[in-house]
């Protein structure tokens, strides 16, 4: 199994980013380029237990794809975690840590396991490119929810230390 791991610190309240993830309507702002998120169906905020449906186009391939994902654990406002139900993988856990720092930002933590389906040929798909998209990834996701996040908390006046 695979496993993921990023970190970043975004200068908004705790809460805000733990709703802002309860919205997957989000990920279109913040999804990759190269993996377009062309529609989300499902009941906002999310709750434990909740589905939502994804339509992704992972280029270059021409179809999107449907990932079908459930909310497993959300305890507001440090974690929320979603697998996938129906989708490209195997297995895909992701889970979303929030912890509030006493400056009053907050650090977001993704970690994800994962497998492909397919046994050796999911490995090396794994191997020469599933593993090697993770990073940039999560990285644009993580800078564009600093980047939205951000700039909806500008204008609040900073939280005393």
């Amino acid at each position: 199994m695979g496993t993921f791991h990023a970190e970043t610190i975004i200068d908004a309240p705790v809460a805000d980013v733990f709703a802002f993830h309860r919205d997957t309507r989000n990920a279109k702002v913040i999804g990759h380029p190269a993996q377009p998120i062309l529609g989300v169906e499902g009941e906002f905020p999310l709750d434990e237990g909740d589905e939502v449906v994804l339509k992704v186009l992972v280029l270059p391939l021409p179809v999107p794809q449907r990932w079908r994902v459930r909310v497993t654990k959300l305890v507001e406002p440090t974690l929320l975690v979603d697998e996938t139900l129906d989708g490209p993988f195997r297995t895909f856990v992701h889970q979303h840590r929030f912890e509030e720092l006493p400056d009053g930002r907050t650090k977001l933590t993704d970690h994800v396991q994962y497998a492909l389906p397919f046994g050796r040929l999911g490995r090396l798909a794994d191997a020469l490119v599933v593993r090697r998209l993770m990073g940039p990834t999560f990285r644009h996701r993580q800078r564009r929810t600093r980047e939205v996040l951000e700039s909806a908390t500008a204008g609040r006046p900073a939280a005393a230390a």
